[in-house]
This record gives structure tokens, C-alpha cells and sequence, in this order.
């Protein structure tokens, strides 16, 4: 259970250094330049962090168009209070912030399928297709 003191802050960006320490747990961030998260972090309009004692705990930020769609991004929670609530906090929050979009998308490893199913999110049976940034050259 999250404790009482755990502060949430919505669409009130994190500083980068700190966003850094919880993307450094993960495999699918921990190599993101800070000088681009700082640029991702000023377009970011939809975002919670779940902070204790001044200290960010969690965060997740949803890429948007205002009314029609929107993508779930970036959900990342502390590794020490994994299991503790934490995220179920910050999705349902994140969930509540999304209100105004018809449709919310997330992208997520598929062993996290039953996870974000208790928030309803399910496969989606379309085409999904990825462009990716030659590196390099």
C-alpha cells in the first residue's frame, strides 16, 4: 500500500537528473541522452510523478492530440517500491489526467499484457508499424 505522505504531481515535469535515475532501471530507457529527455520533458503536456519526501518515485506522461488520441509512455516506477502500489497509483491517475481522449494506446512488453489489463487496456488486432531513426551515417 502507497503510503499517506507519497505527494502526486500532475503535468509538473521532474527535473532531468532525477527522470534519469528511474529510466537508468529500466532496458528499454537507460541509455536516453539528458539533453533530449530535457527537450521530451519541455513538450511534455500530460504527465504524473508520484514523489516521497521530495524524492521521485515514479513517473509516466501520455503523448497527446488534446481530444482524439493519446499515447501512455514512459511508465516507470522505482524499483525499490515496486510491488507497493506505486504503480497502480500512477496509472489510475495517469488514466484520470486521459479523461478527455477517446482512445488511449500503450506500447508495453507483453508479459505486462495482465497488468494493464486491470486498467482496461487490451491487445489491439491493428497494424502496428514502427519507423525507426537510422543510426549513424
Amino acid at each position: 500500500m502507497v503510503p499517506e505522505d507519497v505527494k502526486i504531481e500532475i503535468n509538473k515535469n521532474p527535473e532531468v537528473s532525477e527522470l534519469m535515475e528511474l529510466f537508468r532501471q529500466t532496458d528499454w530507457a537507460k541509455n536516453r541522452d539528458p539533453d533530449k529527455i530535457g527537450w521530451m520533458l519541455a513538450k511534455t503536456d500530460m504527465s504524473v510523478c508520484l514523489r516521497q519526501d521530495g524524492k521521485l518515485l515514479a513517473y509516466g506522461r501520455i503523448l497527446n492530440d488534446g481530444c482524439f488520441r493519446g499515447l501512455l509512455d514512459d511508465v516507470v516506477v522505482e524499483k525499490s517500491v515496486r510491488g507497493q502500489g506505486f504503480g497502480t497509483l500512477l496509472m489510475k491517475t495517469l488514466i484520470q489526467i486521459s479523461e478527455p481522449l477517446e482512445v488511449l494506446f500503450l506500447n508495453a512488453d507483453p508479459k505486462m499484457k495482465g497488468y494493464y489489463g486491470k486498467f482496461g487496456f487490451s491487445a489491439f488486432q491493428g497494424i502496428t508499424m514502427v519507423r525507426r531513426k537510422k543510426s549513424g551515417g
